[in-house]
């Protein structure tokens, strides 16, 4: 786990070349779901996500349903023959894999289907070869599926500290590589240029942690990185945006979350993304369709109700181009909070003087200033919340989020 002071890349909100018309990372809002629903299992195959069970009101459910992003639409596909939520899932070869999890009669399972898009059919598989689970971390790279952790017991566990590796060219499974730290349940879990990674989730002792890992399945080792910035919590919502992850909702024990942070990896730092406007806080689902990312459904304890809205993030540029496409200058924050004796430090790659001015969460101009390649900001006496730092130079434009604690 990292402590101390962590240097976080706060993301580019907005470039354009007309202050006018600067726009930020934001959330579109896509087709709903034909039914709402939390826990839900989630793979993409072939430009289709698929998103399997989970549970509405008392029961899980075993309906499955293919959201097609270039129409925008969804279509009801083969039902999964047992229901659950909080399962494992990860794809592979063209077909979605969903095991463990748990059902509407608190039975935990460790039983393993196959889904083939093309006949539309599934297939069981060989079980899941350690104790029945749900909430796992799980990933498949290069052929091979990954999965640990979990809970096997209520609420309050027992939780479990395994992992184990699924070929599906032989149907077998293999003892894994478990993360070397306290067993834990309701992690997220994601993939980008052929790493694992898993963040957060809760300890057997109940606390919610920050935590984030790596996992390198060349060396079959684990690297401990960067934490995750926003209050610790359980089952959010995580997917890779370009080569980017996006984290955030989930719940702690007492509180729903909608505020959303990317995940560099290339600089090990995390930065803030606009808080997603939807109802989702727990167990949402959450996928990537090529460079799209799409996030949606799940639970809100406080109303004890399931959701079925989506959402899209989508960050236009000037030149019409994607982020990846395109060549904007970059501006970086940290860090990220900030706590009121920290200096943030904002630096570009920019050339000439930039104007920016604070602005206060009620939309006030708290301080402006001109600086040149870097600039310090004093945090002294400014109030607990969230301020945007607005830029301009020349007819460029932007702005960042950053959070004073």
């Amino acid at each position: 786990m990292v402590t101390g002071r962590t240097t976080i890349k706060l993301c580019l909100f907005a470039l354009t070349s007309d202050p006018a018309v600067a726009q930020d990372f934001q959330w579109e809002q896509r087709a709903n779901m034909p039914a709402g629903r939390w826990g839900a299992s989630t793979f993409v195959i072939n430009g289709l996500a698929y998103v399997v069970a989970g549970r509405s009101g008392s029961t899980d459910q075993t309906d499955m349903w293919a959201y097609n992003a270039g129409t925008d639409s969804w279509s009801a596909k083969a039902p999964i023959p047992v229901g659950r939520r909080l399962a494992t899932v990860f794809a592979m070869n063209g077909k979605g894999y969903v095991g463990c999890g748990l059902t509407s009669s608190s039975t935990r399972l460790s039983d393993l289907w196959e889904y083939d898009p093309i006949t539309d059919e599934w297939t069981q598989r060989a079980d899941f070869p350690g104790q029945a689970r749900y909430g796992t971390w799980h990933f498949a790279i290069n052929g091979l599926a990954y999965v640990g952790s979990g809970n096997m017991g209520t609420g309050s566990g027992p939780f479990l500290d395994d992992a184990y590796i699924y070929d599906p060219t032989t149907d077998t499974w293999t003892n894994g590589f478990p993360i070397p730290d306290l067993a834990r349940n309701g992690t997220s879990s994601f993939v980008i240029n052929g790493k694992g990674y898993v963040v957060g989730g809760r300890e057997q002792s109940l606390a919610f942690v920050p935590d984030v890992w790596r996992f390198d399945p060349q060396t079959n080792s684990w690297s401990s990185l960067a934490d995750f910035p926003g209050t610790p919590r359980s089952s959010p919502l995580a997917f890779v945006y370009y080569n980017d992850a996006v984290v955030g909702c989930g719940r702690d024990g007492s509180e729903n979350y909608y505020d959303v942070w990317s995940y560099t990896p290339s600089l090990d730092q995390w930065g803030a993304v606009p808080d997603y406007p939807g109802m989702s806080s727990l167990a949402g689902t959450s996928f990537s369709i090529g460079n799209r990312a799409f996030g949606g459904l799940g639970w809100v304890l406080s109303d004890n109700s399931s959701h079925f809205d989506l959402w899209e993030l989508v960050k236009p540029t000037n030149t019409g181009t994607s982020e990846e496409q395109s060549t904007l200058p970059v501006v970086r924050l940290y860090p990220v909070p900030a706590d009121p004796g920290d200096g943030l430090l904002i630096t570009t790659l920019m050339t000439g003087p930039i104007n920016a001015e604070l602005i206060n969460s009620l939309g006030q101009n708290v301080m402006s200033w001109t600086f040149v390649s870097t600039y310090t900001m004093a945090t002294e006496g400014l109030a607990p919340g969230p301020y945007v730092i607005r830029w301009q130079q020349g007819g460029m434009s932007g702005q960042l989020r950053c959070v004073i604690r």
